[in-house]
């Protein structure tokens, strides 16, 4: 077996035994384990819904006897439904099988969106045919082989359908559907999780292209009316005092975000907040550059977006270790491009492997040590550490990169409205 297919394969084996590891682990939950689960608060809040409680089902007096009754007898306290109205009704179906059975179905279902998610971003990425089965492989398992997966397998949460919505957007970028792109991003991010695509909305903005965010405006607006017909205004409000609420309901020193730093500095007050709100303003201005560095030069798409997902991240109000799976995708096209150019683009391939185990390290530590003193949550300081590697990149690539993709056509994204993209070949390019 020569160097070459050895090195491959035995990255393969090591992270696809981390995945399957995941999923045994999944499967030995108990029904303990799962009442205890963030799925519960999906459970709840589909069920009243099904009940006709759509505009109270953000009501924790009607939300604590029900999630009391299915937990029976344990007597955890209320974990509260606080994720968007289309939430409850997108997973309405699975509320008709018992809680245990739509656990499982539920895992299952955000694990095949998440493997989804890679497939959708190497088959997109530029380059991709040049690689051997073997590597597209590696790089998938890679790529699902981070706590995300695991925590998002664990807790029966959303990120699957997070990291879904990212690749899908970026397959449509590269195949010059912005209007789509667009749509499919703000639907995604509104259906259960809009807390962490602050950033990715800069981006959006930054980015200038009428298409995209029309596509992006249309998908949000759609995303309210449809929201408005299943819970109404009642339901609305709701939702929007929920999530006020719940970034004071949890320790924010345990966050991933900006807030775990500040909450580890200045604990739960006031103090806390204020840190946390101006370093998300200049996360979020940062992916706001970064979408305007891609419109110059659409060859920096992989770096900015995969730059613009962390920094959505960091500036989230709300995130903990499974909406690393948020970055899954990202990785994955990253690590496509990178593997299709001449010479495999060595070293900036093995800083973005290094910036994705330290993520992965920082993240177990965290929850190993419950984000103790004296040194706080790390993962956030790791992930400002990726999002550093990627504005690098584009930096780079404004200097020497080529316009055009790394198997040497034109890049499949398209044009802002009203201008011409320079897409005249250059010599060079970044790594």
């Amino acid at each position: 077996m020569t160097s070459k297919r050895f090195g491959p394969l035995l990255a393969a084996a090591l992270c696809g035994a981390m995945v399957a590891a995941y999923l045994v682990l999944w499967l030995g939950v108990g029904t303990l384990q799962i009442g205890r689960s963030d799925f519960t608060s999906t459970y709840v809040g589909a069920t009243l819904l099904r009940e006709g409680h759509g505009s109270s089902m953000y009501d924790e007096a009607l939300q604590t006897p029900l999630h009391a009754s299915l937990i029976a007898p344990d007597r955890e306290g209320n974990l509260p439904f606080v994720n968007p109205p289309l939430a409850a009704a997108l997973a309405l179906p699975v509320s008709l099988l018992s809680l245990q059975d739509a656990y499982r179905l539920w895992s299952l279902l955000q694990f095949a969106l998440l493997v989804a998610a890679v497939v959708v971003a190497i088959r997109a990425a530029p380059g991709r045919r040049s690689l051997a089965p073997l590597t597209q492989v590696t790089i998938g398992l890679v790529a699902l082989a981070c706590l995300g997966t695991w925590a998002t397998l664990l807790l029966g949460q959303w990120d699957g359908l997070s990291a879904a919505g990212l690749a899908v957007s970026y397959a449509c970028l590269r195949r010059r559907m912005p209007a789509t792109a667009g749509a499919v991003l703000a639907v995604t991010a509104l259906i259960a999780k809009p807390h962490l695509a602050l950033g990715l909305a800069a981006f959006v903005i930054g980015v200038r292209d009428r298409r995209l965010i029309l596509g992006a405006a249309g998908g949000a607006a759609a995303s309210v009316l449809l929201s408005l017909l299943v819970a109404g205004p009642g339901g609305i409000a709701g939702f929007v005092g929920a999530a006020i609420h719940s970034t004071t309901r949890w320790q924010l020193a345990n966050m991933v975000s900006l807030v775990g730093i500040s909450g580890s500095v200045a604990g739960n007050g006031i103090a806390s907040h204020v840190l946390a709100a101006v370093g998300s303003l200049v996360a979020i201005l940062i992916a706001a550059a970064l979408g305007a560095a891609m419109r110059s030069r659409p060859a920096r798409l992989e770096a900015a977006l995969a730059g613009a997902a962390v920094l959505s991240l960091l500036a989230s109000p709300h995130a903990y270790w499974d909406d690393l799976a948020l970055l899954v995708p990202a990785l994955a096209w990253c690590l496509t491009v990178l593997a299709a150019r001449p010479g495999g683009a060595r070293r900036l391939g093995a800083g973005v492997v290094v910036a994705w185990i330290a993520i992965s390290l920082a993240s177990y530590v965290d929850i190993a040590s419950d984000a103790a003193v004296p040194w706080g949550v790390l993962t956030p300081w790791a992930l400002i550490g990726a999002a550093g590697l990627a504005i690098a990149v584009c930096r780079r690539q404004g200097a020497t990169a080529s316009p055009r993709a790394a198997d040497g056509t034109p890049p499949r994204v398209q044009p802002p409205a009203g201008r011409d993209l320079d897409v005249r070949p250059m010599s060079a390019h970044p790594g």
